[in-house]
């Protein structure tokens, strides 16, 4: 099954197309903030269904949620163009916007964002 089709269920990421050419970089929509990470500085991705840790040279994401191994698959070959954290009250609710409609399919609950170099 080609990974667009494994991915497209969740309006909490977007992916290329697999007619379209791969993304260069991954925009990442925090509550309060936003990061776009240049994949060529992509290290590594690990992780399950409820959790996924996706490394680049200098920080460190991690995303929890569920249903998390479809966006595993998409970070493995680089198709991921946007993550977008939902608003408090859409991941308790597990609603989301526009319509405050139900969703159950795969999610995305919370993303922190650390800076590698500021551990030393």
């Amino acid at each position: 099954m080609p990974v667009s089709e494994l991915v497209s269920t969740s309006p909490d990421w977007q992916t290329a197309k697999g007619d379209e050419q791969k993304p260069e970089s991954l925009f990442v929509q925090l509550r309060r903030s936003a990061f776009v990470f240049p994949w060529f500085r992509f290290v590594y991705a690990e992780g399950e269904s409820a959790k996924i840790v996706i490394v680049f040279a200098t920080h460190q994401l991690t995303v929890t949620g569920r249903g998390l191994g479809a966006l595993l698959t998409a970070i493995a070959s680089q198709r991921v163009v946007r993550l977008l954290e939902p608003s408090q009250s859409e991941a308790t609710l597990g609603v989301r916007m526009p319509g405050a409609v139900k969703h159950d399919g795969p999610a995305i609950e919370s993303i922190s964002v650390k800076n590698l170099s500021e551990e030393n």
